[in-house]
């Protein structure tokens, strides 16, 4: 079982401190928020699954405990970052990237946490007993190890919510934004960036729309992504849309449209970025995987039932061109479904368009496994 450290640097993590004031005996923890506070530790907890977001302490419990399901799950697992530390000023930071398996009805499978549980408690008890290097705990089936870009991110917006020192270079990040023809792009990492998406305010946000046509590729490439789960400034955002719109059916500019798409994202339901993605799947004549993906991705929230019957029937046609035998209409409809907010209304239009020349192919596919 891997451990980071929000440097972030692959550390352990000690026997002793988690030494706890009970017995290391996982039938005596019902659930992992037990399991941090009897610990003796402070803990937050980001949800992965689309974008990163806090989640409060009780919710989590709660998703845990399976009364509610996880909000924003991805292929079927709820995604979770759960950074703890000794509670002191001093103490260093560690971090679990956990994903845990859902059920049909979206609920957390409890069989599959318990089971991390008794990893965490049989691992630490081998340490205490010094039959396990105190270097690196094994690697589970509740694990992952996040992309270089999602580790920027969540390290950006996990260190401003628990106000830690930023990257040493972000300053010169606000400073290519403002002078990108004399700053050099290549020196600026990927984590300053991402310091600097989260934290980005109208100043800036002007100075990206002043020089936007100026920007090295591969610098708006790691901006769009580190924007993906920050609120933009609303002269940003009104921008953003207004590039997009431009870029949409220009093909040598897809990488750009599809960056935007990503910087637009938002938890919440928003008309313009909603009508921005409506006249995306009703205008691009052919649709694809990618563009498909970020809108399941990160754009969710704008699906509603005009949205998503517009998406669903962008998804058969690229299936269609695709030659994807329907597993690409299967796979996006089955990731989608799995979002409470989105449930109710994929399934209703599941039912409703049966018959629809578009998705007949692909809906029975989908019916015919899931009977």
């Amino acid at each position: 079982m891997n451990h980071y450290a929000l440097t972030p640097m692959p550390v352990t993590l000690s026997a002793n401190f988690v030494i706890v004031k009970i017995s290391m005996n996982s039938k005596s923890i019902h659930s992992l928020s037990e399991f941090l506070l009897h610990a003796g530790t402070d803990y937050r907890i980001f949800d992965l699954g689309r974008g990163v977001y806090p989640v409060a302490s009780q919710t989590f419990l709660d998703i845990e405990n399976g009364k509610v399901c996880p909000p924003r799950p991805r292929q079927q697992h709820a995604w979770y970052a759960v950074v703890f530390w000794q509670t002191n000023p001093q103490a260093q930071r560690y971090i679990w990237f956990v994903k845990f398996p859902l059920d049909e009805q979206g609920l957390l499978i409890q069989a599959a946490r318990n089971h991390f549980l008794q990893i965490i408690v049989d691992a630490l008890g081998n340490q205490i007993a010094g039959e396990q290097s105190s270097n690196e705990l094994h690697d589970n089936p509740y694990t992952f190890v996040p992309s270089q870009q999602l580790m920027a991110q969540f390290s950006a917006i996990a260190r401003l919510a628990l106000n830690d020192k930023k990257s040493e270079a972000l300053e010169q990040a606000r400073q290519y934004l403002q002078a990108p023809a004399i700053i050099d792009w290549q020196q600026l990492p990927v984590q300053a960036i991402a310091d600097l998406a989260v934290a980005i305010d109208d100043k800036q946000a002007a100075h990206i729309i002043e020089n936007f046509g100026h920007f090295s590729e591969p610098f708006l490439e790691t901006l769009f992504s580190s924007l993906e789960s920050v609120a933009l400034p609303d002269n940003l955002q009104t921008f953003f849309i207004e590039q997009l719109n431009m870029v949409a059916k220009d093909e040598a500019q897809k990488h750009v449209m599809l960056g935007l798409l990503r910087a637009l994202s938002t938890p919440d339901y928003h008309p313009q970025i909603n009508q921005a993605v409506n006249e995306l799947l009703e205008n691009i004549s052919q649709p694809d995987m990618h563009l498909l993906s970020v809108i399941a991705g990160r754009h969710d929230a704008q699906l509603d039932t005009l949205t998503a019957q517009r998406f669903l029937e962008a998804a058969a046609k690229a299936d269609a061109e695709g030659a994807y035998k329907h597993e690409l209409f299967i796979g996006l409809f089955s990731d989608l479904v799995q979002i409470p907010a989105l449930r109710r209304t994929m399934l209703t239009l599941a039912r409703a368009h049966q018959n629809n020349p578009l998705m007949q192919a692909p809906l029975n596919t989908l019916f015919n496994k899931a009977g």
